[in-house]
């Protein structure tokens, strides 16, 4: 890359416009998903005239017939459907679960993975989740899907796998460990599956739930790393090279990897441990010190039950 292409000769340019684009320019892609969420919510809501609002959820919804000549070429739907939510009519507790649960746990994954890599993983569980729905779904009576369901559910179990043993307060109240809450996750969508072949209607899309948790658990039991898809489409240049005069190379990377700032997140923890001792951590830096265990364990393939608190 050129030297007026790097972050620091780019920083004038960045302060420029207005505060609130600079705000959002800035903010993680958790809160900018969750902020698209709720911008396509009011925008169907302001729709006064209910046919031209359902009209348009017809348009962006993913139907159980989508490979039919008539949808397949719709290709917007799988992403589309994950930003709709039902209707107020119906009430709003969809969209608030929903980025309630993106929210809370888009976070730490994003964190844990990076920016790019969360946005990759998120909307590629929608799709997957969205088409689950559909196969699950072929020839069955006409049926959409809509919500983002599938990818806040691949988002919690992805956490549950990364973070077992994370306490999580279920409805801000009830304690449970994660790896408990996962499998309360599935287990209700796997009675909403049993009681619908009985006959029992939920109005829950299953399929795209359980979809969303097969993603996440091959996603992390598979290793999958979709930075290609980010190498494919972008334009940017390769990382700086230096070449020294014995012939070696060494590459400088633009930023630290989200792993690479847990770790050293860490390691200033633990130096603070050492000085100060434990009675001067915040609960904040106590979790950042879990997950920096986790992540060296992970690395070491065991768990020892080092620097837990």
């Amino acid at each position: 890359m050129g030297i007026y292409d790097r972050d620091y000769y780019q920083q004038e340019n960045r302060q420029q416009g207005t505060p609130v684009v600079r705000r959002l320019r800035n903010t993680s892609v958790t809160n900018k998903l969750l902020i698209a969420n709720i911008v396509v919510h009011l925008v169907c809501w302001i729709i006064s005239d209910v046919d031209t609002q359902r009209a348009v959820y017809d348009l962006l919804a993913i139907p159980n017939d989508f490979f039919e000549f008539d949808h397949i070429w719709q290709i917007w739907r799988p992403i589309s459907h994950g930003f709709m939510h039902a209707p107020l009519w119906n009430g709003s507790w969809h969209i608030l679960m929903n980025g309630f649960g993106l929210w809370m746990f888009g976070r730490f994954i994003e964190q844990r993975y990076g920016s790019s890599e969360f946005l990759r993983f998120y909307l590629l569980s929608i799709i997957f989740s969205g088409l689950v729905f559909v196969v699950t779904n072929l020839g069955a009576e006409p049926v959409q899907a809509i919500g983002a369901s599938g990818g806040v559910v691949a988002i919690v179990i992805l956490f549950c796998f990364l973070y077992p043993h994370e306490k999580v307060l279920i409805y801000g109240i009830i304690p449970m460990p994660a790896w408990l809450m996962g499998l309360l996750f599935v287990a209700l969508d796997i009675f909403n599956a049993i009681g619908q072949s009985k006959g029992i209607e939920s109005g829950i899309a299953w399929q795209a739930h359980l979809g969303g948790a097969a993603f996440a658990t091959a996603y992390y039991l598979l290793k999958w790393d979709f930075s290609f898809l980010g190498r494919l489409f972008s334009s940017r240049k390769p990382k700086l090279t230096v070449y020294r005069d014995e012939d070696s190379s060494m590459v400088v990377n633009d930023e630290l990897s989200a792993e690479n700032q847990l770790i050293a997140q860490g390691e200033e923890i633990l130096k603070q441990v050492h000085e100060q001792g434990q009675s001067s951590l915040s609960s904040r830096q106590r979790k950042t010190l879990e997950r920096y265990s986790e992540l060296l364990q992970q690395r070491r393939g065991r768990d020892d039950g080092s620097y837990r608190f």
